[in-house]
């Protein structure tokens, strides 16, 4: 199933989100406790295969990749459409795919969408897709191998998108000369990657072939949560229910306690296969969360993301995004300011040098019952 968005408790960096007590209920009652809450939209996503190519000038898009899980009953394919100012369409073969892009709001379609080739998964090895865009352009896509997957390949995609998004890549092959995307007739061949080549022994193509391939996106947009359920005591197995403005469900579960501290898992109706495990903190009627760890159900130990958010009294909290037992891949900051109802957080990336520039500012304003995360570029905000 998709490996999708974990936007709601997905980068709780640092700060103490102090959300009110939930509606006051009769004396006899057991007063609700409200859910820690990370006051960030981010978008978890993790596939097992992807594939990816830089588009040239001759089409209106700067990427094109297809992330694929075949390893279910009916094979899951996911198409999305880069552009170049950064807004990204979304094509899947399945309802989930699609809720999911529209939870996002972003545009999203379903569509029969093939898949040919690509078994072998070796230098050499020729991947087609074909599927129909929403304006009736048929789409070709022929991605050619040009190396053996390795773990040489691993690490980040650096990308030209005016928000930061974390695309890393376990093991990866680049692209082969003959990688090429058509739409509605018009072709954009793939140019030689003069970074990464070294001719004339390895000559490289702008694309990748990736095998568990973790995405993780700092989104525009607002999101709205509102509590149905929640614990009247924090023990293991208490939960929160939540659902989403967009048709999401979320479920937030207290998985191991000790004291002040909990290990807190949380799944989505938009994202299946996917789960993230909050590392927080009780501090009075709120919340301070140490890390955020994603990861795919199947294989969870293996394959993961970890956002490690060190509380800092009064100063911007220093993040880092940590795959697996590597060293981190990106550092950066988060700043706090407003009241715990009314708060606006600003994150600010420093490693990798491309990310520099690309802060968000996300404001969450929290009621009795509902949380409402609004997310802008920060210049867009100053």
């Amino acid at each position: 199933m998709n490996r999708i968005a974990a936007t709601f408790a997905a980068a709780a960096l640092a700060t103490t989100l102090t959300q009110g007590a939930l509606a006051q209920p009769p004396a006899a009652a057991v007063t609700s406790i409200a859910p820690p809450t990370s006051g960030l939209i981010a978008n978890y996503r993790y596939w097992p295969t992807q594939y990816v190519q830089f588009v040239g000038a001759e089409l209106p898009y700067a990427m094109i990749a297809l992330e694929a899980d075949t390893t279910g009953k009916k094979p899951l394919y996911y198409v999305t459409l880069t552009t170049r100012e950064g807004k990204r369409i979304h094509y899947g073969n399945a309802d989930v795919l699609v809720a999911s892009g529209k939870a996002m709001g972003e545009e999203a379609y379903k569509t029969e969408i093939a898949v040919d080739g690509g078994d072998k998964q070796t230098n050499g090895d020729i991947t087609t897709v074909r599927f129909t865009m929403a304006d009736g352009k048929p789409v070709q896509w022929r991605f050619v191998q040009g190396s053996d997957i390795s773990e040489q390949g691993a690490g980040l995609t650096p990308l030209a998108l005016p928000m930061p998004i974390f695309a890393y890549r376990e093991q990866a092959a680049v692209a082969g000369e003959g990688t090429a995307l058509e739409i509605g007739g018009v072709v954009s061949t793939a140019d030689v990657w003069k970074e990464i080549s070294q001719p004339p022994y390895f000559i490289a193509y702008h694309g990748a072939l990736s095998q568990s391939a973790h995405t993780l996106a700092f989104l525009p947009g607002k999101e709205t949560w509102t509590v149905t359920s929640s614990p009247s005591a924090l023990t293991a197995g208490a939960a929160w229910e939540l659902d989403g403005a967009t048709g999401d469900h979320r479920t937030l579960r207290i998985e191991k306690s000790d004291g002040a501290h909990f290990l807190i898992s949380g799944t989505d109706r938009f994202q299946p296969s996917v789960r993230f495990v909050l590392d927080a903190t009780r501090t009075a009627d709120g919340w301070t969360v140490a890390s955020v760890r994603y990861a795919p159900l199947r294989d969870g130990d293996k394959h993961f993301l970890t956002l490690t958010t060190p509380p800092a009294d009064g100063k911007p909290a220093e993040i880092a995004l940590t795959p697996g037992k590597k060293k981190a891949i990106a550092t950066g900051t988060l700043a706090a300011a407003g009241s715990a109802a009314d708060r606006t957080l600003t994150l600010d990336f420093a490693t990798p040098a491309w990310t520099r520039g690309k802060s968000m500012s996300e404001q969450t304003v929290s009621t009795a019952t509902t949380v409402t995360v609004i997310a802008h570029p920060a210049s867009a905000v100053k």
